[in-house]
């Protein structure tokens, strides 16, 4: 009994799972204590706070209970730069150098561990996708922070426009949501270029390094996972700025002409885990804000710098759903058949967001008492899907609830990789009992 508790010990801390436990707890703890410096903050911020950014940062939410452009000093906000940098980069590369360590080449089943089964081919080196997830991130946040100088220099000067340009570019392209400014990007400098300029990053940092490095790798065809990512992409940021049109056409939370299309883009795509808001969520709809939850729990792309329940398992989801209604026994995708193996995946990974988000809504509740229901579970969603935004409840949270969000945010990062690590790594029966029929509806 004692050798097999150690020997499962073992496989858990040596897992896809444990290791990214190690990695984001460590860095949380690394982070509160580069924080707590005295050169970091302006003023002496409580050490629970701190630890709330700490935590928030490494898991790239974006959730705050300081205000990051006057709570802390540029030392403070470049630690908190390289939090987000290594998080966002190191939920990805942190299960591939763990499979580096036993071969140079992804088996299908190892892939799956990953959550990106099927998305490259047999074989492919790991060192070459490595070597491409860090320099294309590293071009692309240097591409983005020019970008945002042309608009920022010549507002705040070269040292402050720089600084504020190369934090930002950080912050969206790993989804983190971590802003200089108080209100996000509410009236920001350079207007719907600057929106659209962070939109663009985020959305890159969101599709998926699978579906980046197939792109720029010369191929016949995009595996079935790079179009299905990119084609429901781009019908969901389609009909979720057709919605909020909609359900925000009786206010002005929108804006008004371009500004309003714009609005409607970027708040449709910030709440698939970017974090960023251009408008007071506040004066949107209650509509809007069930629908922007929706959004956060779908999440983004897997292998990406984003959370969610993905976009993949959610589009599996509606292919079953689909197939039931029309009485079929397999789903079809793309041209493909697609094992129940996946549909039981996409289900149990539902299931489990779903169980654990009732579970955190209804311990917030208790701690909070007095705020109102919507915002408490706005908040939790935010946190699970590891989006950052917020109803304004985060900096009126009490202890206790600071310390539950910073559970669930590390929950909501590590937990699909624990899941997929289960089912990936789950032993083959070879006996199969009878049939049998249950009654339903």
């Amino acid at each position: 009994m004692a050798i097999s508790t150690v020997v499962s010990r073992h496989r858990f801390w040596g897992s896809a799972g444990g290791t990214l436990l190690v990695f984001f707890v460590g860095g949380s703890l690394i982070g509160t204590l580069l924080l707590w410096l005295p050169l970091s903050q302006t003023h002496n911020a409580d050490l629970i706070d701190l630890l709330f950014t700490a935590a928030s940062a490494i898991t790239v939410t974006g959730l705050v209970t300081l205000d990051t452009g006057s709570d802390f000093s540029p030392l403070g906000q470049l630690v908190i730069a390289l939090l987000i940098q290594a998080g966002g980069i190191g939920y990805m590369l942190t299960g591939t150098l763990l499979l580096l360590g036993r071969s140079h080449f992804v088996s299908l089943r190892q892939q799956s561990t990953m959550g990106v089964s099927s998305q490259i081919s047999e074989g492919v080196s790991l060192f070459a996708l490595v070597r491409f997830v860090i320099l294309f991130s590293l071009v692309t946040v240097l591409l983005t922070s020019v970008l945002l100088a042309l608009f920022w220099i010549p507002e705040f000067g070269w040292v402050k426009g720089i600084g504020h340009s190369l934090f930002h570019a950080v912050s969206a392209f790993n989804n983190a949501g971590f802003a200089l400014f108080s209100n996000s990007l509410v009236g920001v400098a350079g207007g719907n270029l600057v929106i659209w300029i962070h939109a663009m990053a985020f959305i890159i940092g969101g599709i998926g390094f699978i579906v980046i490095y197939e792109i720029f790798t010369p191929k016949k065809r995009l595996s079935i996972h790079s179009r299905l990512m990119i084609y429901g992409t781009l019908v969901l940021l389609t009909l979720g700025s057709a919605a909020l049109l909609v359900f925000e056409q009786n206010t002005s939370s929108l804006g008004t002409g371009f500004d309003r299309l714009t609005a409607a883009f970027f708040q449709t795509a910030t709440t698939r885990t970017a974090g960023f808001n251009s408008i007071d969520l506040n004066e949107m709809s209650h509509a809007s804000h069930v629908f922007m939850m929706i959004n956060m729990v779908i999440g983004a792309g897997p292998g990406s710098t984003a959370g969610g329940i993905r976009l993949t398992t959610f589009i599996l989801l509606l292919t079953g759903l689909f197939a039931v209604l029309q009485g079929r026994e397999s789903t079809r995708l793309m041209g493909r058949t697609l094992d129940v193996e996946h549909l039981l995946r996409a289900s149990g990974i539902l299931i489990l967001t779903l169980t654990l988000l009732t579970v955190i809504c209804l311990l917030l509740l208790v701690f909070e008492p007095e705020q109102e229901p919507l915002m408490v579970i706005f908040e939790a969603v935010s946190a699970l899907g590891t989006v950052g935004l917020s109803l304004g409840l985060t900096g009126e949270m009490n202890p206790y609830s600071k310390l539950l969000i910073i559970v669930v945010m590390l929950i909501g990062k590590i937990s699909p990789v624990m899941l997929f690590t289960a089912l990936a790594n789950r032993p083959e029966k070879p006996v199969r009992y009878a049939g049998g029929r249950v009654a339903l509806g």
